[in-house]
C-alpha cells in the first residue's frame, strides 16, 4: 500500500511502499508462515489465481485451486496484506509477526458498481499525450533511477479531466507492470487512486506495489543493481525509521533537528539537535514517536556520492507514530514530507520492504 498526498512542498508517504530491511536486524529469529483461503462473498465458493502479496515487498503468492494460499518467509514486523482480483474489491489488513494468525480466511466482494463505471467513463483517448508527462513525474518521478524506468502496459491507464474542478484523475483498470531496469525490478502496482489538481498545485496517489527481482544478464549488471539499491536506501524515510527504531541515528549518519517546549514555559519553543527521548518503548517491543512543529532530518554520505539533503516532517494529526523493528510506521497516513525525501520517495527509486543491504560495499561497474 502506498500513499502518497503531495502539493508543491509537502508529500506524504505511507510507508508500507518504502519500508526496508537490515541485514543484521533480526539475527537467527526464522521466518513467519501466514495460511488461508479466499472466497466469493455472493457464492461462497473459493477464488483461484488471486494474488496475495505483503504491501512493497517481494514476497507474494496466489491462491490455488481450492482457495487456499501459503504464504512463507516473513520477516518480523509489521505489515499490510493485500488480496487482488479482477473483478474484485482489493482485500487489505494490517498483521504483526507478534501477533500473527494462524489462518486468515477472507471474503471478497464483487467490484460491479466501479467496473460500470469504467465502461461508462472510459477516459479521454488522449490522455497519455495530454497529462503522461505529469503522471510519470509525480508517480515514476524524476530521480536518475526513474529515467531507467517504463511503463508495460500504458494502455491500462484511463485518464480524466473536469475544467470545473481543474482535477485530473488516473486510474487503471489492471495493475500496472513497471520495468526498473536501474534497480532490476519488475513492479505490479494495483494503483487505487491518483489526482492532480492544478488549481493548488496539488497532488496525491495511492496503490499497492509488489515487487519481482529481474534476472541479470551478467556479473556487472547484478551489482550495478546491488549498487543503485543501496544508494536508493541509504538515507530514505525507511533507513530513517529503522535507524530510529534501533536508536542508531547519529551511528547511521543521520542529523536530526526538532522543536521542545522549553520547562515551565508552556507557549515557549526551541529547536534543539537532539537524539535523546524521541521514541518509547512499548509492551510489544514496537516504538512510538511523537513530535511537536517540524521535525528536520539532515542526511549526507559523500563517500559514495551521496550530497548533503534536509527532509522535514509534520505529523498530521497529535498522534503518536508507531515503528516496528522492520522499519514500518503506522498510522500510515501520519506524516506530511517535504524536501528531499518528496523528490526521492516515488516509485521508480524505492527497493522494496525485503531489501537488505549488502554486508560490504558494492561499487558500480560502470
Amino acid at each position: 500500500m502506498t500513499t502518497h498526498r503531495i502539493n508543491s512542498r509537502l508529500y506524504q508517504v505511507a510507508t508500507a511502499l518504502f519500508v526496508l530491511f537490515g541485514h543484521n536486524l533480526y539475527g537467527q529469529t526464522q521466518p513467519f508462515t501466514l495460511s488461508g483461503s479466499v472466497r466469493d462473498s455472493a457464492t461462497g465458493m473459493p477464488i483461484p489465481a488471486v494474488s496475495v502479496f505483503l504491501n512493497g515487498t517481494s514476497k507474494g503468492t496466489t491462491t490455488h485451486d481450492d482457495g487456499t494460499f501459503l504464504l512463507t518467509g516473513i520477516q518480523p514486523g509489521g505489515y499490510q496484506l493485500v488480496i487482488s482480483a479482477i473483478g474484485y474489491t482489493t482485500f487489505q489488513t494490517d498483521i504483526n509477526t507478534r501477533q500473527l494468525a494462524s489462518i486468515l480466511n477472507v471474503i471478497l466482494q464483487t467490484r460491479a458498481v466501479e467496473l460500470a463505471a469504467d465502461t461508462v467513463e472510459p477516459g479521454d483517448i488522449n490522455g497519455w499525450r495530454k497529462w503522461g508527462r505529469l503522471f510519470w513525474n509525480i508517480f515514476i518521478g524524476t530521480t536518475h533511477n526513474a529515467s531507467y524506468c517504463t511503463i508495460e502496459n500504458k494502455d491500462v491507464l484511463r485518464f480524466h479531466y473536469n475544467p470545473k474542478s481543474r482535477k485530473v484523475t488516473v486510474s487503471a483498470v489492471e495493475p500496472l507492470i513497471i520495468v526498473n531496469e536501474a534497480l532490476g525490478y519488475t513492479i505490479e502496482y494495483r494503483l487505487e487512486s491518483f489526482s492532480y489538481d492544478l488549481s493548488r498545485d496539488a497532488f496525491a496517489f495511492y496503490g499497492h506495489p509488489f515487487f519481482r527481482e529481474l534476472t541479470p544478464r551478467d556479473s556487472e549488471q547484478k551489482q550495478d543493481w546491488e549498487y543503485n539499491r543501496r544508494l536508493a536506501y541509504l538515507g530514505s524515510i525507511l533507513h530513517f525509521m529503522r535507524s530510529l527504531y534501533k536508536g542508531r541515528l547519529r551511528e547511521e549518519g543521520f542529523i536530526v533537528a526538532h522543536e521542545v517546549r522549553s520547562p515551565n514555559r508552556k507557549k515557549h519553543i526551541k529547536t534543539v539537535y537532539s537524539y535523546d527521548s524521541l521514541v518509547t518503548i512499548n509492551p510489544d517491543q514496537s516504538r512510538s514517536f511523537s513530535f511537536i512543529g517540524d521535525f528536520t532530518i539532515i542526511y549526507s554520505n559523500t563517500d559514495i556520492g551521496i550530497s548533503t539533503g534536509r527532509s522535514v516532517l509534520e505529523l498530521l494529526s497529535p498522534v503518536p507514530i508507531r515503528i516496528d523493528e522492520n522499519g514500518s510506521y503506522f498510522p500510515l497516513l501520519s506524516l506530511f514530507i517535504q524536501g528531499r525525501w518528496a523528490k526521492t520517495q516515488t516509485v521508480g527509486n524505492i527497493v522494496p520492504i525485503d531489501y537488505t543491504p549488502p554486508s560490504s560495499d558494492p561499487s558500480p561497474i560502470h
